[in-house]
């Protein structure tokens, strides 16, 4: 539901909606992989994936191995360099084909 541009509202309810200076920002992954994984596999891929990006970062990721949604972890949001960080982590992966990072995006905010 898209919001009129122009209403004005309290900081208080401005950031109960995450909107104007409380927006939050992130971005979605898309891998293609080499050939089928087994589910100890993907496990190993998302644990490593976890373990050496986001954490580090202070990110948190929605989904799995083949697509998900990252953003800061509580408040807040995911910086260009983190989506960056990620697209070239995940393009090292010797399971990755390919790997795709959309640019930042409102992470509250649901395209239908």
């Amino acid at each position: 539901m898209a919001l009129p541009p122009n209403k004005q509202r309290s900081r208080r309810l401005r950031k109960k909606m995450r909107v104007a200076e409380f927006q939050e920002f992130g971005f979605e992954y898309e891998l293609k992989v080499k050939q089928e994984l087994t589910p100890e596999q993907e496990e190993a891929l998302m644990d490593r994936f976890v373990r050496d990006l986001l954490v580090p970062r202070n990110l948190a990721a929605a989904g799995w191995v083949r697509e998900g949604f990252v953003t800061a972890f509580v408040r807040g949001s995911a910086t260009e360099d983190d989506r960056q960080a990620t697209q070239a982590w995940l393009a090292a992966q010797p399971e990755v084909a390919e790997a795709t990072v959309s640019e930042l995006k409102d992470a509250w905010y649901v395209q239908d």
